[in-house]
């Protein structure tokens, strides 16, 4: 199998673009407050179908070096259990009770507590998804022997496109819908790996595909665009599929392992869980100061936005107790390793 090189790089890299969507915000109403038609508001669009896959891909990337044993599930779902649920379920409750009190407006969707609990509420929703994609896709591609990765990627592109068609009726926190979206970006990062070494010899050809995809993704969208005057907002259709997989390939492909992101990628975890507090700190500050400076703003949104995370992180490492609850880490302290090794397609 290949190595994750360069992965950290691309998790710090996924986690900017997820701070950055929320501190310019999610709609006219939130973050910077920008309007529909403004270049913020495009760019943050644009991004849409990169965020989140790219996440995906980084999950299945590092699955595949450590895949399932079915002899071993007990471990493996105890393990995602340690490392999703009991995080995950502390700091959607902690939004919760913040959204409707402290910080009422700022995170309150008006979701009930089940929806924290089930880490379906707000941008929690990536956690759930991702725990059924682990659950799903690690037992078929165990079962399977390790060797349909790429027909279980066909399957999935072509769940993908259908699935709004076949209305399949789920409980509202229940995010299968948003697993069946996310599906395609995790098991690209489980072939590139497990497959590195074979596709390192179709490097060149790899990439002109992934060009032609993204390119192909990128005209729908401006397509829809000239026809609405906004970006496509469907995550599940042909151009997201083909501009999100094109975009995630490239990236791979093309991003340089910088050592520091190495360092800091531990705490992305974490800045994810947490970064709203931190953006919506941050907007409140420029509200109060009356200052309306939109790349100020945002700079200082992003910084906030990953500072306090960063903070929280290295205090609650210090304890043992503090580490399994709020970051997923097991109680005894101990140095990261950055995966290393060849065959993962490096750069030229």
């Amino acid at each position: 199998m290949g190595a994750t090189w360069n992965i950290d790089t691309l998790r710090i890299l996924a986690t900017v673009l997820l701070v950055a969507y929320h501190v310019i915000g999610i709609n006219s109403d939130g973050g910077m407050e920008v309007a529909d038609n403004s270049g913020w508001r495009f760019a943050a669009d644009l991004l849409r179908d990169l965020r989140m896959p790219l996440f995906a891909f980084i999950a299945g990337a590092v699955y595949a070096l450590r895949p399932l044993s079915l002899d071993g599930i007990a471990g493996f779902t105890l393990g995602k259990g340690r490392r999703l649920v009991v995080p995950g379920v502390i700091a959607s409750l902690v939004f919760w009770v913040l959204g409707n009190t402290v910080f009422s407006g700022a995170f309150s969707t008006g979701a009930p507590l089940i929806e924290a609990i089930a880490m379906s509420y707000g941008h929690f929703w990536f956690l759930q998804a991702l725990l059924i994609l682990f659950l799903t896709v690690s037992v078929l591609d165990a079962a399977l022997r390790y060797r349909a990765a790429v027909p279980l990627l066909v399957a999935a592109c072509i769940l993908n496109l259908v699935w709004h068609d076949l209305a399949v009726d789920t409980p509202r926190a229940l995010e299968l819908t948003r697993a069946v979206y996310l599906a395609p970006g995790f098991l690209i990062g489980m072939i590139l790996i497990r497959h590195g070494a074979a596709l390192a010899e179709w490097r060149a050809l790899l990439a002109l595909a992934a060009a032609v995809m993204l390119a192909a993704g990128l005209w729908l969208n401006l397509e829809v665009y000239r026809e609405t005057g906004s970006l496509s907002r469907n995550r599940m259709d042909m151009q997201s599929l083909l501009a999100g997989a094109g975009a995630i390939i490239l990236l791979y492909m093309a991003t340089p392992r910088i050592a520091w992101c190495d360092r800091i990628a531990v705490m992305a975890f974490t800045i994810y869980l947490y970064h709203p507090f931190g953006t919506s700190l941050a907007r409140r500050l420029f509200e109060s100061l009356e200052i309306d400076a939109g790349l100020l703003r945002f700079t200082s949104g992003l910084i906030i936005g990953f500072g306090l995370p960063v903070v929280l992180h290295v205090l609650a490492h210090r304890f043992g107790p503090m580490r399994r609850l709020l970051l997923g880490l097991r109680a005894s302290s101990g140095s990261r390793k950055q995966p290393d090794g060849g065959g993962s397609l490096p750069p030229n």
